[in-house]
C-alpha cells in the first residue's frame, strides 16, 4: 500500500504537535494513489479516506486559499451535494441532501468539534462563524446521517472544520485587501515555540463589506472584528495538551420585513443587529499502547446578539469524553460519552417573542461503535449506536450498519443503513412569531397571521440508504461515487389552528388567526454524487464534481421553507482547475453550474471564478481574485412563506485585490 499521508493531529478534532513541523494538505499536489490514503477523522478515530464507509470529501485548506475564499460559506461550494445559497450581505442558506434553508436544521456542523449548531433556531449562525483563513487544516464534510459518532442533528451530514497546530503557524503573517463590493480586509497572526515540545499563536482579523440591495431600500452593510489563540503541548510525550480560544464582536445594517397592525402592513426597514462573543476550548489525548488513546475534551462558548426582532444570549458547555481501546486484532473500538447544557435568555418583539424567556436545554450521550474485520484487509463490518436523553423529547437512540469491501488497495465498495434525529428548536416549543397583516372587509378590519410554538413536539427521525465506490481509474485518474435515499417521519409542520379569534392588546383591535407546529410530516429524499479529480501533470490538475438530487414531502406546506423541495436545486455541477506557472505564478479557474429553485422562481445560473497569484520575491505574494465574472448579479435565494425576516439581495461580481506576507 501506498505511504499514508500523516497529518499532525489528534485522534478527534483539531491537531497536537508531532515531533516533526507537519506540512499543509494539499491536496492538489498528492498523487492519485494518495488520494486514496487521505487520513480523515469522519470515524472519531484517524482512518485513509479509501477505509472510510461513509460519502466523505476533504477540502484542504490550500484548496480555499487557491480558490480566493474569504469565508467557510464560500469554501463549502467546493464540496458535491452541499447547497449552498448567499442571501445577502451576511447569511447563508446551507444545507446538505436538501432541507436547505436560512436555518438548516439537518446539518451539523462543528468548529475543531466545538458544536456551533444553535438550539435557537435549529441551524448555523453562519455571519459568527469566522476564523483566519489561513489557519484552516481542512474541512471534512460528510454528506448523510452522522448521529451515531456525532450526535443530535447530524441528520443529513456534518461539517467539521479542523484548523492547523500550533507547530504548522510558527512565524509571522500578515494579509491585506480590498474587494470591489465596497468592502476590505486585514489578518495578522504570529506564533512561536513553548519549550522543547509546545508551541503557540495568536492572530486578529477585520473586515469590512457593503451590498446595494435590489429593492429601494437602505444600503447593506457589514462588518466584524475577531482575535484568537492556540496553545499546544507534548509533542514527544505520550500526553497531549491543547487550549484554544476566539472571541468576536461585529455589526450589520440588513433590511428586515416588519409586520405591522397598521398599513403599510409589511414594509422594509434598514436596522442594525449587533454580535459578539467568545469561546474557549481544552482538550487532553493519552496515547496507548497498540495504537489505543484516550481523549478529554471542554468547551464553554458565551455569545449574544441583537436586533429589531430580538435579542439573544447564550451560554452553551460541553464535556466530552471518548476511549478508543483497540482491544482484539479483529476489533476497532470507540466509545465515548458527552454532556452539553446551553442555557439562554430571549427577549423579543411584536414580531417575534419566546415564552418562558429563559431556558436550558440539556443533552446528555453516550456512542459505542466498533468495527470488524470479517476478511483482513479485505472485508469489514461497522455497527454501533449513540444513545441520548435531552430536555425536550427524553430519550433518543440512533443506531448504524455498515459494510466495506476493499478488493484492492486502489478501491473500495461501502454500503450503509443508518438513523438520525433532529431535536426540536426554541422556536418550535415556544415561539410566538407575526408572520403577516392584511385588511379585511368586516371588523376589526385587519387580520394577523401567528405561528405559535408548540411544546412536547418530538424528534424527527431519518432513516438513510447509501451505497458508494470510490477507486483510482488509472494512474492520474481518481473517482468517488455515492448514490442515497432517505426516509423521513415525524416532520414539523405549521397548519393552521381553529378558527380566528379577537385580540384587542396590542391595538388596534384585530382577528388572529394560529398557526401551530406538529408532527406530521413524511418525506422522501434520493440522489447521486459524483467527483473525479484528473492529475494531468505535475503543473496542472483538473477536478470535478455533479450532484442530482429529487426529495417529496407531505403534506406540502408553503409556511415551513425548510420542508419545500422546490428550494433545492435537481443538479449542480463543478469543474476546477489549478496551474502552477514558472516565475512563481500561480493559476486557477472554477466553473459552476447550479439548476432553478421551483418554488421561488430563482433562475438557475452559472459562475466562473478565477484567481492568479504571483510571489515576486521571498515572503511576499500578490494576487487578484475574481468571482461571478459572467454577470454584474444574480439572485441566489428568495424566501417562501411569511416568514422571512430579511430582504433578499442580488449577489453582485466580486473582485479581490490581496497582498500577503509570512515569515
Amino acid at each position: 500500500m501506498a505511504a499514508r499521508v500523516v497529518f499532525a493531529f489528534c485522534l478527534l478534532q483539531g491537531q497536537t504537535l508531532t515531533a516533526q513541523t507537519p506540512q499543509p494538505l494539499d491536496l492538489a499536489a498528492l498523487s492519485l494513489e494518495q488520494l486514496m490514503t487521505i487520513e480523515t477523522t469522519a470515524g472519531k478515530k484517524i482512518q485513509a479516506l479509501g477505509d472510510v464507509p461513509a460519502a466523505v470529501f476533504v477540502i484542504s485548506g490550500e484548496e480555499i486559499r487557491r480558490g480566493g475564499y474569504r469565508s467557510l460559506p464560500e469554501a463549502l461550494r467546493l464540496a458535491p451535494g452541499v447547497q449552498v445559497a448567499q442571501i445577502n450581505a451576511n447569511q447563508w442558506a446551507i444545507s446538505i441532501r436538501g432541507f436547505n434553508a436560512p436555518y438548516s436544521n439537518k446539518l451539523l456542523v462543528l468548529l475543531d468539534g466545538r458544536v456551533v449548531y444553535t438550539p435557537a433556531f435549529g441551524g448555523v449562525m453562519w455571519d459568527s462563524q469566522d476564523l483566519l483563513i489561513e489557519d484552516v487544516e481542512r474541512i471534512e464534510v460528510i454528506r448523510g446521517p452522522g448521529g451515531t459518532l456525532w450526535g443530535e442533528n447530524a441528520v443529513n451530514g456534518v461539517i467539521n472544520v479542523i484548523t492547523k497546530s500550533a507547530a504548522q503557524t510558527t512565524g509571522a503573517f500578515a494579509e491585506a485587501g480590498v474587494e470591489s463590493v465596497d468592502g476590505g480586509f486585514v489578518g495578522t497572526r504570529y506564533g512561536g515555540a513553548i519549550g522543547d515540545d509546545g508551541g503557540y499563536r495568536i492572530y486578529a482579523k477585520y473586515f469590512q463589506r457593503g451590498y446595494e440591495p435590489g429593492a429601494l431600500t437602505g444600503r447593506e452593510e457589514w462588518d466584524q472584528a475577531r482575535g484568537g489563540f492556540r496553545a499546544d503541548w507534548g509533542a514527544s510525550s505520550d500526553d497531549t495538551f491543547s487550549i484554544q480560544g476566539s472571541g468576536y464582536s461585529g455589526s450589520s445594517t440588513l433590511n428586515g420585513r416588519d409586520v405591522s397592525l397598521v398599513a403599510p402592513f409589511l414594509r422594509l426597514v434598514p436596522h442594525a443587529n449587533e454580535v459578539d462573543g467568545g469561546n474557549v476550548q481544552a482538550q487532553w489525548v493519552r496515547r496507548l499502547a497498540g495504537g489505543a488513546d484516550t481523549q478529554l475534551r471542554a468547551d464553554l462558548e458565551r455569545n449574544s446578539r441583537s436586533s429589531m426582532y430580538f435579542a439573544e444570549r447564550r451560554t452553551t458547555a460541553t464535556l466530552d469524553f471518548q476511549h478508543h481501546p483497540r482491544p482484539y486484532r479483529r476489533n476497532d473500538l470507540v466509545w465515548g460519552a458527552a454532556y452539553t447544557t446551553s442555557a439562554d435568555r430571549m427577549n423579543g418583539s411584536f414580531r417575534l417573542m419566546f415564552s418562558p424567556e429563559e431556558e436550558t436545554l440539556r443533552v446528555a450521550s453516550g456512542f459505542i461503535q466498533d468495527e470488524i474485520a470479517l476478511v483482513p484487509r479485505r472485508l469489514r463490518l461497522v455497527a454501533g449506536t449513540k444513545i441520548l436523553h435531552n430536555t425536550y423529547t427524553g430519550w433518543e437512540q440512533q443506531p448504524n450498519g455498515r459494510v466495506l469491501w476493499t478488493p484492492g488497495e486502489d478501491r473500495s465498495l461501502w454500503f450503509a443503513v443508518s438513523r438520525a434525529v433532529r431535536l426540536p428548536t426554541r422556536v418550535e416549543e415556544s415561539v410566538r412569531l407575526n408572520i403577516a397583516a392584511q385588511p379585511i372587509p368586516v371588523p376589526p378590519g385587519v387580520a394577523l397571521v401567528r405561528i405559535e410554538g408548540t411544546q412536547g413536539i418530538g424528534a424527527e427521525r431519518a432513516t438513510a440508504v447509501e451505497l458508494g465506490y470510490r477507486m483510482q481509474v488509472t494512474a492520474p485518474w481518481f473517482v468517488d461515487m455515492a448514490v442515497y435515499r432517505n426516509a423521513y417521519s415525524r416532520l414539523s409542520m405549521s397548519a393552521l389552528q381553529g378558527a380566528p379569534f379577537l385580540e384587542v392588546n396590542p391595538g388596534p383591535p384585530h382577528l388572529v388567526q394560529q398557526v401551530s407546529y406538529s408532527a406530521t410530516g413524511s418525506g422522501r429524499s434520493e440522489g447521486a454524487e459524483i467527483f473525479t479529480r484528473w492529475q494531468a501533470a505535475g503543473a496542472w490538475r483538473l477536478s470535478g464534481n455533479y450532484s442530482w438530487f429529487r426529495m417529496r414531502v407531505s403534506p406540502l406546506n408553503m409556511l415551513n421553507g425548510n420542508l419545500n423541495p422546490g428550494l433545492n436545486p435537481s443538479h449542480q455541477a463543478r469543474a476546477q482547475a489549478s496551474f502552477d506557472f514558472p516565475h512563481r505564478v500561480q493559476w486557477d479557474l472554477g466553473l459552476s453550474h447550479t439548476s432553478r429553485l421551483q418554488a421561488t422562481g430563482v433562475p438557475a445560473y452559472t459562475k466562473l471564478e478565477t484567481r492568479l497569484a504571483w510571489r515576486p520575491r521571498g515572503p511576499l505574494e500578490v494576487e487578484l481574485a475574481a468571482q461571478n465574472l459572467l454577470d454584474d448579479s444574480h439572485v441566489e435565494w428568495l424566501p417562501v412563506g411569511g416568514g422571512a425576516l430579511y430582504e433578499n439581495v442580488e449577489i453582485p461580481r466580486s473582485i479581490v485585490l490581496r497582498v500577503s506576507w509570512r515569515r
